[in-house]
């Protein structure tokens, strides 16, 4: 009686190419991160803009330039009656400038706003790793649940292929009907077509996941029930994550800095309607450049220094600074409607997120009953079927439920791993620690 509870064991026990070394959600992470080229991408963006900090900070610090020139010329010169003259001689000029600006509205401001926009690509690379992570676990899960349900399918087979059989038996004996023939081919001939579409989708989740990590993947650890453990979210509270996502969520940091910048950006605009002082300086030397300064006593050369401060004072621009302003803070206000509008729906998610996990151990726990009575139900409609008061329609009809209880409890128990990953992506604290715990569930780990 306990044939098809022993069948499925075996069977979801089993995996294609079984002996191979099997991938783990852990050591998958670690390769996609130094080998997707979304995420790489990503990073060397970041690393990119993380270069306007220094950028801005050069704008403020003193610049030092030499220039110079250099050349040979020939005159003659003739002077009312006096004989002429003659030259042939090099004329030159070399400087040594400096320049450092004591007041600049516009550059203080540009600094400022590149370290916003550090910030900014710093929340973005955080918002990629989650990004990463959350799609690398959906993608395992997601082949993991293929496998499963190809496994169940099979063990769906056997058990149809079995009711095929004894209507066939029953049918030479004189105690069988065309129906429960027919209806067991039926069944069996539709799994078979099942089976077609789910071995293509077992192939598509490998290439998503393969797709991740930039090489081909096969085999992949199994969920191990004994060490999988249902446990709550930490806190308890919905609104103390609520309050961590607000305060912690990558993108939502993202978008703060990005509203920081644009206050940047009214402040650099403003800086049109103000002066600015810089400190110059500059040394140099010149010779023979000046031909009322050529005479037959040699070269004449001359040593330069002078210092002091640049004041330039903005009167009128045509209105454009003005409208610069008012451009940059209707940008503002679009950003700080934007970010109001992310932290209401980051409210929302981490409340459903949470609710799946809160739901998901509920449902798990339930569907775990289901498939004990399940179980049980198809022995009776056996045990009915020997003593002629069911049929095989009906011990197929059980079966059919049966199997569907055990897909959705797979289902279920993924769902609930990927729900609590979620809540811990927009909280904005998920890390490599994270996914060694969830692959500490799987079957192979130490």
């Amino acid at each position: 009686m306990k044939f098809l509870h022993c069948l499925v064991v075996v069977l979801i026990g089993l995996l294609p190419g079984a002996g191979a070394a099997a991938d783990n959600l852990l050591t998958l992470y670690r390769e996609a991160r130094s080998a997707n080229a979304g995420y790489l991408a990503v990073r060397a963006g970041v690393d990119a803009d993380q270069e306007n900090q220094n950028i801005a900070l050069g704008q403020l610090l003193p610049s030092l330039s030499v220039s110079g020139n250099y050349g040979r010329s020939t005159a003659d010169r003739k002077i009312g009656d006096a004989p002429g003259e003659s030259f042939n001689y090099d004329n030159y000029s070399y400087s040594l400038n400096l320049r450092q600006p004591i007041y600049r509205k516009y550059n203080f401001a540009l600094y400022e706003q590149a370290k916003a926009q550090g910030e900014a690509a710093d929340a973005r690379l955080n918002q990629a790793g989650n990004e990463l992570l959350v799609r690398l676990t959906s993608a395992y899960l997601e082949a993991l649940f293929a496998d499963d349900q190809l496994r169940l399918l099979e063990a769906q087979k056997a058990a149809t292929r079995a009711q095929l059989a004894a209507a066939q038996k029953g049918m030479v004996a004189g105690n069988g009907t065309r129906i429960d023939l027919d209806e067991a081919q039926a069944r069996f001939d539709m799994i078979e077509a099942q089976e077609i579409e789910l071995g293509n989708m077992r192939q598509h989740t490998r290439r998503v996941l393969g797709l991740l990590v930039n090489r081909e993947v096969m085999e992949l650890a199994k969920l191990d029930l004994n060490r999988f453990n249902l446990l709550p979210p930490l806190p308890r509270d919905v609104s103390a994550w609520i309050d961590i996502v607000e305060a912690s969520n990558a993108e939502y940091q993202g978008v703060l800095a990005q509203r920081k910048a644009a206050e940047q950006e009214v402040e650099k605009a403003m800086a049109g309607h103000y002066p600015t002082l810089d400190l110059v300086a500059n040394t140099g030397k010149s010779g023979n450049d000046n031909l009322s300064t050529l005479n037959r006593f040699g070269n004449t050369e001359y040593d330069t220094t002078s210092y002091g401060v640049q004041l330039t004072v903005p009167l009128f621009a045509g209105g454009q600074v003005s409208a610069t302003s008012r451009q940059a803070r209707a940008k503002l206000e679009q950003l700080t409607q934007q970010a109001e509008e992310m932290r209401r729906n980051l409210s929302v998610q981490t409340q459903r997120e949470y609710d799946n996990i809160v739901g998901g151990i509920a449902r798990i726990r339930a569907l775990e009953r289901a498939e004990i009575s399940g179980l049980q139900t198809v022995v009776s409609a056996k045990k009915g079927v020997e003593a002629g008061v069911r049929s095989t329609l009906d011990v197929l009809q059980v079966e059919q439920q049966y199997f569907t209880v055990l897909r959705d409890l797979f289902q279920a128990r993924y769902s609930y791993l990927i729900a609590g990953i979620k809540l811990k992506a927009l909280a904005g604290t998920l890390a490599e620690p994270d996914m060694a715990r969830i692959s500490a569930q799987f079957e192979g780990a130490i």
